[in-house]
């Protein structure tokens, strides 16, 4: 198993291979045969079950930062917005 893992790190680092290569490189694996044709299926499910990965996807949300309100063309120039949604901290008490 841990053959296999080297071998898709060192794809990470060099995925410009033909097809020809990469078929050639997964038959020279030591690894048991449903391992081998997970690789050449591109089968990433079944690979991940055979190594033993995670059940459920990870997922990870990210937030934008908040920004500053922005000018309409109606607004005074010089005018100040009335209300600013992230207060500095030079007027919090």
């Amino acid at each position: 198993m841990s053959e296999v893992i080297r071998f898709l790190e060192s794809m990470g680092r060099n995925p410009a291979m033909s097809a020809a290569q990469f078929a050639a490189s997964v038959s020279m694996l030591q690894a048991d045969d449903a391992l081998k044709q997970a690789l050449l299926k591109g089968n990433a499910a079944s690979l991940n079950d055979l190594l033993g990965g995670r059940a459920a996807p990870m997922m990870m949300s990210q937030y934008a930062p908040l920004e500053e309100p922005q000018r309409r063309d109606d607004d005074q120039e010089g005018e100040e917005p009335s209300q600013d949604p992230t207060p500095d901290s030079e007027q919090v008490n």
